[in-house]
Parts: structure tokens; sequence; C-alpha cells
């Protein structure tokens, strides 16, 4: 019994030691492991290998058709016929047959068909890519908000640190009378909104890597560290103007591509609805052989054999007027396509001018509280020396203290904006995806 006891209680240390240990991530490993579980991506997946399944089928209706038929029959009764000049009686029968048919015209319709599938085959492809664009600016996202939660908990706990050892010090210079109690009290107010200041960094930290395990698709609980890019952000400037850049977008942007693959198809549409207009002709082929008995010979088969052959043409005369409201339906559909092409493109342009907007605001923020840092901690070095020696009061230190905190944290928002606008602009650029990830 002991023995059972004590296997168990290894067995939960070990497992509790594998339940806490950290998975270090970096940034292409977040993105890795994402486009492996991210059911958007499996999805896009499955539509992609239909649309190459269907593009195959409409190529198959170029190529002739062929079927094979035979079969075994008895009846109740007797049936009389003749067989190599004599009266034969039997109650069984053997057949078998091969047809083959040929398209020759459809009224363009295969062709308008192969254009479609084709246009269908190529959007979702892109649709695929621009799903996993997606999840990775989801990733860049989740990521960056991690890092970011963990720089700012460090200015927290960098607050609370600085206020406590101020506390401290007054409350020692209370005891010898040069500082009063409301001194103190003034002191333990700034800890006490220093600390719920460090609860609030510490539970945005907690929900960003929870969202992160989310849109990586692994358990909430499982724990994960990541290993930053590098502690500098690059500043990066443009060559290009906005018109070089606007081109480039659309030239790449795999919605804009999406909409114009929609577009095309349904244009194609068009083409295939009036094919209902045209006369159809197909040339077709059959042997036939049917005997009362199993052929043992060629001559058999050479006996009660047959073939044929012929052309065939089929005109619609009248069919309710469908192929015409199917063709004013298809029409409709193309000025729908052209309006949401338009709008794609106007969707593009906005989204490069509103990031690079964003970048210009972040870089200028960056610089603007680099400054701020620097000025904000001379202040405070002032405002606490004067504190010391009598010459300043606790206030205007507490003022300097939280000047230089949100100093601190407006530089890491500054630097977070700015790397989340670049990822956006990789995105409206389309080429998010460029990266060997």
């Amino acid at each position: 019994m002991r023995h059972h006891y004590f296997v168990l209680i290894i067995l939960i240390a070990t497992s509790s030691l594998f339940a806490q240990e950290l998975r270090k991530l970096t940034l292409e490993d977040c993105i890795q492991i994402a486009l492996e579980n991210n059911t958007k991506i499996v999805s896009a997946h499955s539509n992609a290998n239909m649309s190459q399944a269907n593009l195959k089928a409409s190529r198959g209706n170029f190529m002739p058709r062929i079927d094979a038929y035979s079969g075994w029959r008895k009846r109740s009764e007797e049936w009389n016929t003749i067989r190599f000049d004599q009266l034969v009686s039997s109650k069984e029968s053997y057949h078998y047959q091969v047809e083959l048919s040929q398209p020759i015209f459809t009224g363009f319709g295969n062709y308008a068909a192969l254009k479609m599938n084709q246009t269908e085959n190529e959007k979702s492809k892109n649709v695929l890519r621009w799903t996993k664009q997606t999840v990775i600016l989801d990733v860049k996202f989740r990521f960056y908000n991690v890092l970011k939660q963990q720089q700012l908990l460090k200015v927290a706990e960098d607050a609370v640190e600085i206020s406590q050892g101020e506390l401290n010090r007054i409350e020692e210079m209370e005891r010898l009378g040069a500082a009063s109690r409301a001194e103190v009290y003034q002191q333990k107010v700034n800890l006490g909104q220093n600390k719920l200041a460090l609860v609030n960094a510490k539970n945005n930290l907690s929900n960003a890597l929870t969202e992160l395990n989310y849109t990586l698709g692994i358990d909430m609980t499982t724990e994960i560290a990541l290993i930053p890019e590098s502690e500098e952000t690059l500043i990066e400037s443009f060559d290009s103007t906005f018109e070089e850049v606007i081109t480039e977008a659309l030239n790449n942007r795999l919605d804009y591509k999406i909409a114009n693959n929609e577009l095309q198809y349904a244009r194609s549409n068009v083409k295939y609805q009036k094919s209902g207009f045209y006369p159809t002709v197909s040339i077709f082929g059959s042997y036939n052989w049917w005997d009362v008995q199993f052929p043992q010979s060629k001559r058999e088969i050479d006996e009660f054999d047959s073939y044929s052959f012929g052309v065939n043409l089929n005109i619609n005369l009248f069919n309710g007027f469908k192929t015409k409201a199917n063709v004013q339906h298809a029409q409709a559909a193309v000025i729908s396509a052209e309006a949401n092409l338009e709008q794609a493109k106007r969707q593009v342009v906005m989204d490069v001018k509103t990031t690079m907007l964003e970048i210009d605001k972040a870089i200028e923020n960056i610089e603007l509280t680099k400054e701020n840092i620097s000025l904000a901690e001379e202040d405070y070095k002032l405002a606490s020396e004067r504190f010391r020696i009598g010459a300043g009061t606790l206030l205007e230190q507490l003022t300097a203290q939280n000047t230089l905190t949100k100093a601190k944290i407006d530089l890491i928002q500054a630097i977070y904006d700015y790397k989340y606008a670049m990822t956006a602009l990789d995105l409206a650029i389309g080429r998010l995806d460029s990266q060997p990830y």
C-alpha cells in the first residue's frame, strides 16, 4: 500500500513539473503554430482543394465520354430467336454495349465554364493566402501586446519600489521631525495608487497571454515565455512616394485580387448563361452485341453485333424565358462585382493612407517621449533634492515622479504603436507573408 502511495506522489509531482514547464517562443514560432492550428486556414485549404477538383472536372467537359454496359438476363418464359439460320428457344440472354460521345459545339459554354473554374481556383488560392496574412497580423499584434504589457508591468513595479523607498525615507524623516504626518499619508496614498496600477498591469499581462494562446490555438492554461526580436526598435523611413506605395498595394493586396477574381467570374458567367441561346452539336458512336448464349468464338460475336454513329443537334426553341432570366441575373452580378472591386480599391487606398499616418504619428511620438523622459528624470531629481533639503514640497516630488512614470508609459506605447502600424502597413501593401514563416 505504501509502495502505491509513493508511486502516486511521484506521478503527481512529475505531472506538476511538466505542467509548469514554460514554452519559450519567438515570433516566428508563434506564427508557425498559429498557421498550423487556425481553423480558418484549414477551411480555406479545403475550399482550395475543392476548387482544384472543379477545375479538373471543367477540363473534362472537352473530352469524349465513353460508357460500357454488359449484362445477363433470365426470363420466366422462353423467347425464340434466329441463331445461325436456326430457331433457338432460350430463357437467358447476354449483351454488352460501348458508347462514345464527343461535344463539338456547346455555344461556348464549356469555355466559359472552364474560365469560371480557373478564376474560382485562383480566388480560392488568394483567399487561402489572405487568411494566412490576417492570422499573421493577429499573431503579431498579440505577440507585441504581450511584450508591451511586460514592459508596462516593469514600469509599474519600478514605481511601487520607488514609492515604497520614498515612504520609508519620509517615515524616517517624520521620526526625526523633518517631515509631517500629512506628508506620510500623501506618500502612502501615492504608494497605494501605484500598487493599484501594478495590479492592473499584472491583469493586463495575464489577459494578453490568454489572448495570444487563443490566437495560437493552444491550451489557455499553457504557460509561455516570449523571446523578443530585439531590445531596440529600428525606425524605418519611407523612400517611396504615396503613389508608389498605392501601386504596390494594388498589385499585391489579396482582398483586392479576390474582388477582381469575383468580377472575372461574373463576366464569364454571363458568357456561360448566353450559351443557352446557341445550339449544341455532338457526335456519337456505339457498338452493341446481343445473344441468347455466352459467346464462345469470334464468329458468335461477329454474327450478333452491330454499331451505329451519327451527329446530334440540339436547339433550344423555348424554355419559358429561363435562359434570358439567367443572363439578366448574371449581368446584374457583374455590376455588383464591379462596385465591389471599386470599393476594394478605395479600401486599399484608405488602409495605406491611414497606416502611413499612424506610422508618422508614432515616430513623432517616440522622439517626443524620449525627450520627455530626459526632462522628467531631471525634474524628478531636482524635486527630490529640493524636498530632501526642505526647499520643496512632497507634492512637487510626487508630481515629478508621476510625470516620469507617465513619460515611460508613453514611450512604450509609442514604440508599440509604431510596431502595430508597421505590421498593419505590411498587410495593407500585401507583403505580410513575404517572409518564410
